[in-house]
């Protein structure tokens, strides 16, 4: 019986060692092609979701692949984080042993550009910018709005020490997100004093106007990952996203584009 029960373990052991090894190598793969169509400076990092994957890799029918790049330059915003997330991606089993993989199929595709708070600050020179969002309490009082119409309507709160405060005190302003196709406009509307509006504003009343207009922000934005038209702009944490999905695209990994309608590889 015991022996049975080691054999068992081994056999387990094995499949599980097989199953990470075969992932990491495709994983690789994937990203090693990656960063050769994108031209990035290393490798992107690469998750195939779900487990096993050992099916999916063997069908070339992958639940969902995750791809990000982290500190990328862009002369937008400094440096960014590029994200992509494919469902149902196809890939021919073979493909990736025999030659190099040029196009891809995804029941599925986001793309997502992150802004963070440090670099935004240095682009647009204000002085250890922070990024916050109200809770979703706050603009949803009922608690019926779903998450894409939260990022909708969300404002981002902007905080920041300026040379014209009279206390040295930090300054947050409330702003929103303008997406208008490529083009973000972050937008100051008001002080932020406080939720009972009683807290002072440190800002000598004739610079508050120059102060507030001070914060906003124009950003053109190319595209987002793959070639997709940036469609929704929300605050996250320290973080402004700029985001796309689309359906039933194939990906042009040569020329980094994506086009709505199966072509398999």
């Amino acid at each position: 019986m015991r022996k049975l029960i080691l054999g068992v373990l081994t056999l387990v052991v094995v499949a599980i060692v097989a199953e990470l090894g075969v992932a990491a190598y495709t994983e690789h793969r994937i990203s090693r092609t990656l960063r050769e169509s994108a031209e990035l400076e290393a490798d992107p990092h690469v998750i195939l979701r779900g487990f096993p994957v050992l099916p999916d890799i063997i069908s070339g029918k992958y639940s969902k692949i995750d791809i990000q790049a982290q500190r990328v330059s862009t002369d937008y915003a400094g440096r960014v984080s590029l994200e992509a997330a494919l469902v149902g991606a196809e890939i021919t089993p073979s493909a990736w042993y025999q030659r190099r993989i040029t196009a891809l199929h995804a029941d599925e595709l986001t793309g997502r550009v992150i802004m963070n708070q440090t670099e935004l600050g240095q682009t647009f020179n204000i002085p250890d910018l922070r990024l916050s969002f109200f809770p979703p309490g706050i603009i949803d009082a009922f608690g019926t709005a779903t998450q894409d119409e939260l990022n909708l309507h969300r404002p981002v709160m902007m905080t920041a020490t300026v040379p014209e405060s009279t206390t040295n005190e930090p300054v947050t302003v409330e702003a929103r997100l303008y997406l208008d196709g490529h083009e973000l406009e972050v937008r100051p509307l008001r002080y932020y004093n406080g939720p009972e509006r009683d807290r002072e504003i440190p800002i000598p009343e004739e610079l508050q106007d120059e102060v507030l207009r001070s914060f906003g922000m124009t950003i053109t934005i190319p595209d987002v990952p793959f070639g997709l038209t940036p469609a929704v702009a929300y605050p996250q944490g320290g973080r402004i996203v700029v985001e796309s999905t689309v359906a039933n695209v194939t990906l042009d990994l040569d020329h980094r584009r994506a086009s709505v309608g199966a072509a398999n590889q």
